[in-house]
């Protein structure tokens, strides 16, 4: 089932509309993540990008990203994308709106793992338990984690102007954070391995929706009693890196980011 992991290098792929219909069905590949741009480039003022939220839709059921102008963290949950406003209002994205970074795939699930109150109870726990039950350090994997949450805190993000000059750490320094107890959601995500470098989030990107859409956002921490926590090992993953003038001319710093 599991083909030999790649890493494929598309630059320049995507024009405004009409790219897709070049490609195969990507939803025909389960075991492939999809990426626009990289982490970096985020890092480094490129806050706009020319995918639409309609194209996205043909990569993914499931992932996570932001929106151009850093307006809002973003959901994708089961063919749907959201956008947590910076007020914290939880909407459905339009389909022409544009976005400057995000990752998704379809999510098939390999593993299962139900945890009760003596198991994973916390943000830290659910990573040390990672750390020994993934089956390797050195894949890929997409994750889907339903529960009741006796605590949740997550972080949105304020839209950025121009110039945008500001890194990451300096732009969420002043992220709006939306807290809540006894509430039920899922958290949808990745973890990578430390090799993504620049390119992604090494171990957890986790994004938070709740079930009645009251809150979303970056997750930051939680408190839990029972978890159904399912993941999907990918074996493929593939960058589109954007085709823009400020990607192409982007200086990118030396330092390193992992956000």
């Amino acid at each position: 089932m599991r083909n030999l992991f790649c890493i494929v290098l598309l630059s320049g792929l995507l024009a405004c509309t009409g790219t897709t219909e070049k490609q195969a069905d990507p939803a025909e590949n389960t075991d492939l993540i999809y990426h626009y741009s990289v982490l970096k480039a985020l890092d480094n003022g490129v806050l706009e990008g020319n995918m639409t939220v309609s194209e996205l839709k043909k990569y993914g059921d499931l992932g996570l990203g932001t929106f151009n102008g850093l307006n809002g963290e973003m959901i994708v949950l089961d063919h749907q994308v959201y956008r947590v406003e910076p007020g914290g209002k939880v909407v459905l994205a339009e389909d022409d709106v544009l976005i400057p970074y995000t990752i998704v795939s379809f999510f098939n699930p390999d593993k299962t793992i139900t945890r009760d109150s003596d198991g994973i109870q916390d943000y830290e726990t659910l990573k040390s338990a990672m750390d020994t039950m993934l089956p390797s350090q050195n894949q890929f994997y997409a994750f889907r984690i339903t529960g009741e949450f006796n605590y949740i805190q997550c972080g949105g993000v304020n839209k950025q102007e121009r110039p945008y000059d500001k890194t990451l750490l300096e732009i969420l320094a002043y992220r709006p954070i939306y807290e809540k107890e006894d509430i039920s959601g899922t958290l949808v995500g990745f973890w990578c391995p430390a090799y993504i470098g620049d390119i992604n989030t090494q171990g957890f990107h986790l994004h938070f929706l709740a079930d009645d859409r009251s809150m979303g956002g970056h997750l930051i921490a939680f408190e839990a009693n029972s978890l159904e926590i399912q993941y999907d090992i990918k074996s493929q993953y593939k960058i589109i890196l954007p085709d823009t003038e400020e990607f192409k001319s982007a200086n990118f710093r030396e330092s390193v980011v992992n956000y």
